[in-house]
């Protein structure tokens, strides 16, 4: 059965938790998702790699949506953004779409402060679903040996969106934020910061961060330096993590790291060019529900929570 998902690593994870049991219950047979792109280009195709590591995952490929009357590949016809400012998706279920059997959207609710299992309900929803995703032995021995000098694991996007764009637009939390932050971990836990993220999430460390270590030498930089694989089985080795809103982090929670994740405050747009604000229980609305209950879910609001609250956490 095809299954379309949007781009983007949280965003197609967010279906895969419930795809197992859509298949099974619409007798679906193999599973095969298609990602909705508008290019192939390596921005869009980053979950690709990443999806492919699922043991349930029959086949996956990017999926061109020819672009006519909506502005995006998800999108419906007309207006890309409603009148409250979100995402108008298409809407879930059996399409005609060419190729594609069954949609699956979980941003639109998500979006709106609805909780994960509150989505397609009649599917369940499989909060164990990173025991189904393949690590190579080589992935696990080189986090289990990188786990010997005992680290935190911080993600912090590009320079984008920590500028003109995104949940941190403007820069509500600084780069010197990041810095403090990092810097009173160190000393309080004796532990490294570990970096992580893609090529194109260099740029706002290279720029904004490096240049202001006073010591660098507890600071590890991973950015694009190893495969999504390598990538995760670091996270999953973490004594807890920091993370800009992002597949990343949201993949942590999956693999039971304690997770601190920003999100915008609600009615402060994470764009400058219209109006485009999401609820801020979205911020959780994804999680595990076991993790919030032991407390290892904190969900922090950018120009709210400070340094000071996340340490006295």
């Amino acid at each position: 059965m095809n299954f379309l998902v949007p781009q983007g690593i949280g965003d197609s994870i967010w279906a895969m938790l419930k795809i197992q049991d859509a298949n099974k219950k619409l007798n679906g047979g193999n599973i095969d998702v298609k990602i909705a792109c508008l290019y192939e280009n390596h921005i869009e195709s980053r979950a690709l790699e990443f999806i492919k590591r699922f043991s349930f995952v029959n086949s996956v490929e990017m999926c061109v949506i020819p672009m006519i009357g909506q502005s995006g590949p998800v999108l419906r016809i007309g207006e890309a953004i409603d009148e409250d400012g979100y995402y108008r998706y298409l809407p879930d279920g059996k399409t005609d779409l060419p190729g594609i059997d069954y949609v699956m959207m979980p941003n639109a609710p998500l979006e709106r402060g609805v909780r994960l299992e509150n989505w397609l309900p009649e599917f369940e929803t499989n909060w164990d679903i990173m025991k189904e995703f393949h690590f190579e032995d080589i992935e696990m021995k080189f986090a289990e040996k990188l786990s010997e000098i005992k680290y935190v694991t911080f993600f912090m996007g590009g320079l984008s969106s920590n500028t003109d764009a995104g949940h941190n637009r403007q820069g509500l939390w600084k780069p010197e934020d990041w810095i403090g932050l990092g810097e009173e971990i160190i000393e309080r836990y004796n532990v490294n910061i570990i970096v992580v993220g893609a090529d194109y999430d260099r740029s706002y460390y290279e720029q904004e961060i490096l240049p202001k270590l006073k010591d660098s030498g507890r600071w590890i930089d991973g950015i694009g330096k190893w495969s999504i694989g390598t990538t995760y089985a670091i996270i999953s080795k973490s004594r807890f993590m920091i993370s800009y809103q992002s597949g990343i982090g949201i993949v942590g929670n999956y693999l039971g790291v304690p997770l601190g994740i920003f999100w915008r405050a609600k009615g402060d747009s994470i764009s400058d060019k219209v109006y485009l604000s999401f609820e801020e229980k979205m911020a959780e609305a994804w999680a595990n529900p076991k993790m919030i209950e032991q407390g290892k879910h904190m969900s922090l609001i950018y120009g709210r929570h400070d340094v000071d609250y996340i340490l006295n956490q």
